[in-house]
């Protein structure tokens, strides 16, 4: 039975020893916790700080204004103020960043934020990727591998010139308009850097040159050397040849090719130059090498030992996305690492590991390969060595020694493991606080379960995310945005956002004042000044107040999710896994089918265990079935585990076909026998072949229960589940930019309530019982959500809809209006004495305007809508892009996202009232200035309040 089988996977589930903040969550405990969410479910704010020009005066009030707008603490990033005039002066305190001024900062920020019952996270030095300072000097420099290469037509005498790898040109730590790199004791650090550079490798192939795309610029700036491929060239790796010895130093190589076209690859190793983006602090900013602990722990030394250990009002230390711009990643430990850990010499296969896209470290897109083998996997397979030793010398070298150091000094350890060329998935799960973020796809709840998948995985019970990103949207995103964001995050797993981001009151006379992202000749920025100069800052505390309640609720309790998808790549982007079509086929079709999924890894599946039919991860979660993607080669050690997980009794799928060999090179042969033995042992224990559009079916077959079910298109949907204290709570986005209707049926029989995240209000819905399920039907406008709770301790039941008995539409003119903000970044007031409700642009004084209108005048309301039992709604419309409305000197919560509807019904008196709406905009009308180089591509955007509003009675 559909309810049954759920049940009981859901009370067993409950059992387990997941940390939540509160296992043991009652009915009423919830529901408490949704009405005054914990200090831990309030949403956080990252905190800009331009490196250490701050004062303890405004850094105390700064954390006072969080605590008073409903936030739970802050995340503290320090960064260099880009495209800010600085006096030397001022610049010199800016990099004055890790200093004891700057710890002495931080401890009072800390102080203050226990003070006031909250708490801060602080990033392990200034901005990203980690390094900077003396602390990481050329010796410790991250490495990168570059690549030449020379077609030689064979069948001549040598010796031949061949091409030399260059150090790829990037605006670099130690360019010449840094001035801190201009200070004499660094005067030799360009030397130093040189004297890393040597070849690593001259190998020979027989084949032929890829077909490679035009390359387009990127504002000039080089991110990589590589371009996509159209047709991959093809090695044969019977013919290599390495001649690393034969190699002069004036670049001619000393051989004789055989006959055939031969391609001639020189690899040379240079330490990169690439500095830490936005930092602040003293000397040149190097990144630090992520496969070396020793370089990390000079890191930790100079960002964050001074801190010493268990440091009041600080929860944790983070960092952010690597974003290591590598030509091919590297170590200089690498060859003798690979050695160690694959069994064979990379050296003559080298040629083989670059693939364009997936070495980048923004825009990871997928290409083909450089170089495929002729009539064979080895290319494959060394690719698939490469990336897994990368990813063994990163965690072994970087995200382990991180997550101890903050262990030693009682800190917990929060990270971004997206961005990375390594085991995305045991990235986050290393981590305390595993981290996503929305930027990727404009907030893809798909890839967002990345993280929530590691949390369940390794036990992880806060899933965060830095949140509110919008690039090219520097003073333009409105608080219904933010609301309709906030949805689609918490439908991505995620239970903590950290909102990007609250700037530190710099250059406040310049308004906005300094903006982290703001707009530059360059690049128009990204996001908003989360801080009061900003017009729409009051939808905060509302807003936070939204996010603190559908968080306190996501935190309760267990997840529900019945699938484990099998994720065995290294790092992550949209495609990986089918080409680059990005169709996220499976993991949108278990959705549409009620089944929510988590991506399990190779090292989350020789930890787990079967139980009763059950996959039980190291971390206590449950999961009723594993199904793996259409992939051909798996390590045998995992397909092995697989085939055990089967004959215990846990329905395994295989989607399309099973895996056919082992994805390495080291003993092919015997590896992949393994494989096929291990498949062959799996299939005799029922574990199945699947085409892919019957996936869904097959599982229900199993008998694996799913979420929930819809009927009706269902397209665009996203949801999660929990269960708490016997209640299923579910929460469902549509993500589309249409309405959707459907009937939910829900697990079990009892009566539903939706739950308002907005003003806190819970309220019963009409639902039915059919065999073991709960109906209901349920219509999501465009980026709509519902919070809904089943509760088998109550029955459902069928409720009337409010009638409409009146209506009236509120007059277009004679509205008394006066505002007060900037034009031009100017200070503007202006009473304008009676207007008609019109969009600002059309209004010449107004067209660059941005900050507060106050719009007022008497409306009439019918006296026979105050019976006992009506209530009025005020619908206002257009709103551009929040709305305060004061009846009668009564001042109600702030309308911050669409619809702008509220209950007025006591704030009304029959007949005459006076109404006073006020409206503010976003900053970017008010900004836009055609004389300056930042702000004159800014586009105007709609303002004000537009008009048909409306007053609606109903009993």
């Amino acid at each position: 039975m559909f309810a049954n089988r759920v049940t009981a996977k859901l009370l067993a589930a409950t059992a387990m020893a997941f940390s939540v903040w509160n296992v043991q969550a009652s009915a009423e405990s919830l529901s408490e916790a949704f009405k005054s969410p914990p200090m831990e479910a309030k949403p956080r704010l990252r905190w800009w700080w331009p490196g250490d020009a701050v004062t303890d005066v405004e850094l105390r009030r700064e954390v006072q204004l969080m605590a008073q707008m409903g936030f739970g603490g802050a995340e503290v990033q320090s960064f260099s103020p880009n495209f800010v005039k600085l006096t030397p002066e001022e610049r010199a305190v800016v990099n004055d960043y890790a200093e004891p001024s700057f710890v002495a900062h931080l401890r009072a920020a800390a102080d203050a934020a226990k003070s006031a019952g909250l708490s801060l996270d602080y990033t392990l030095g200034s901005a990203w990727p980690s390094g900077g300072g003396e602390a990481i000097p050329p010796e410790k420099a991250f490495t990168e591998l570059a690549m030449a290469r020379t077609m030689v037509i064979g069948g001549t005498s040598g010796p031949i010139k061949v091409e030399q790898p260059k150090r790829t040109k990037r605006l670099g730590a130690l360019n010449f308009f840094d001035p801190r790199t201009k200070d004499p004791k660094y005067a030799d650090w360009g030397k130093r850097m040189d004297a890393r550079a040597r070849t690593v490798a001259v190998v020979a192939m027989k084949g032929s040159a890829p077909d490679l795309k035009k390359r387009g610029g990127m504002n000039g700036m080089t991110i990589s050397p590589w371009s996509d491929v159209l047709t991959s060239g093809t090695l044969d790796p019977a013919s290599r040849i390495v001649l690393t010895d034969k190699l002069r130093e004036d670049g001619t190589l000393d051989w004789s090719p055989p006959p055939g076209d031969w391609q001639v690859f020189v690899f040379r190793q240079f330490a990169s130059d690439v500095g830490v983006l936005g930092s602040a602090g003293r000397g040149p900013q190097l990144i630090l090498d992520h496969t070396d602990p020793t370089a990390f722990a000079a890191h930790a030394a100079r960002v964050g030992d001074p801190l010493g250990k268990n440091p009041p009002g600080m929860r944790s230390t983070f960092v952010d996305s690597l974003e290591l711009m590598q030509d091919i990643q590297w170590g200089p430990k690498l060859l003798e690492e690979f050695k160690k850990r694959r069994g064979y010499d990379l050296t003559p296969y080298l040629p083989f590991v670059v693939q364009p896209g997936w070495m980048q470290a923004w825009d990871e897109h997928y290409s083909l390969p450089y170089f495929d083998a002729a009539k064979s996997d080895i290319a494959e397979r060394v690719r698939a060595d490469y990336r897994h030793t990368v990813s063994d010398m990163i965690i072994a070298g970087f995200i382990e020694p991180f997550v101890a150091w903050n262990h030693a000094h009682g800190l917990k350890a929060k990270f971004q493991a997206h961005g990375g060329a390594f085991d995305t998935i045991r990235g986050y799960g290393l981590a305390d606080i595993p981290e996503t973020e929305d930027l990727v796809h404009s907030g893809d709840p798909l890839f967002m379960r990345l993280a929530r998948s590691a949390a369940n995985l390794y036990g992880r019970r806060i899933v965060s995310a830095e949140s509110l990103v919008w690039p090219d949207r520097a003073y333009s995103v409105t608080p219904t945005e933010m609301r309709r964001r906030t949805d689609l995050i918490i439908a991505g797993g995620v239970n903590s956002m950290i909102l990007h981001g609250m700037n530190y009151r710099f250059h406040a006379e310049d308004w906005p004042g300094w903006h982290a992202f703001q707009p530059s000749p360059f690049s128009l920025g990204f996001s908003g000044p989360l801080n009061e100069t900003n017009p729409v800052w009051p939808a905060m505390r509302p807003l936070a107040a939204y996010m603190g309640r559908l968080q306190a609720v996501m935190q309760a309790g267990e997840p529900v999710v019945p699938v484990a998808w099998f994720y065995g790549r290294y790092g992550y982007y949209i495609g990986i896994e089918d080409d680059g079509a990005g169709k996220q086929a499976g993991e949108k079709a278990f959705l549409a089918a009620g089944y929510d999924f988590d991506r399990i890894n190779p090292d989350s599946i020789a930890q787990a265990r079967v139980e009763g039919r059950r996959l039980i991860s190291k971390g206590g979660h449950a999961y009723g079935v594993l199904v793996l993607p259409p992939i051909d080669g798996i390590r045998a050690d995992t397909m092995e585990a697989i085939a055990g997980f089967a004959k215990a009794g846990l329905p395994v799928f295989f989607t399309d076909h099973a895996p056919r060999r082992d994805e390495g090179l080291a003993e092919a042969k015997k590896r992949d026998a393994r494989v096929k033995k291990a498949v062959a042992g799996a299939m005799k224990a029922g574990a199945k072949i699947v085409p892919a559009a019957e996936l869904p079916a097959a599982i229900r077959a199993a008998g694996v229960a799913g979420n929930l079910r819809f009927d009706g298109d269902a397209s665009d949907l996203v949801f999660v589940q929990r269960l708490v204290d016997g209640q299923t709570v579910t929460f469902v986005h549509n993500r589309s930019d249409s309405a959707r209707n459907v009937t939910l049926s829900l697990p079990g029989v009892g009566g539903v309530t939706r739950w308002n995240a907005m003003d806190g209000s819970v309220r019963p819905v009409s639902a039915s019982a059919t065999a073991d399920m709960t109906r209901l039907p349920l219509s999501l406008a465009s980026g709509e959500s519902a919070l809904l709770v089943l509760d088998p301790k109550a029955r459902p039941q069928t409720l009337a809809a409010p009638a409409l008995i009146g209506s009236a539409t509120l007059p277009a003119e004679g509205w008394a209006l006066s505002v007060s903000g900037h034009v031009a970044r100017k200070p503007y007031a202006h009473d304008f004495g009676e207007v008609a409700l019109q969009d600002w642009s059309k209004v010449p004084q107004l067209a660059g305007f941005s900050g507060e209108a106050n719009y007022s005048r008497s409306i009439t309301v019918d006296p026979s809508w105050f019976k006992q039992g009506t209530r009025v709604s005020l619908d206002l419309g257009q709103v551009y892009d929040m709305a305060t409305v004061t009846i009668n000197g009564r001042t109600l919560p702030p309308v911050i996202a669409a619809p702008f509807r509220l209950d007025v019904t006591d704030a009304l008196r029959p007949g005459a009232n006076m109404l006073k709406v006020t409206v503010a905009n976003v900053p970017q009308n008010g900004m836009i200035d055609p004389s300056n180089p930042a702000f004159k591509k800014l586009k105007p955007v709609a303002a004000g309040w537009v008009g048909a509003g409306r007053l609606e009675a109903s009993r």
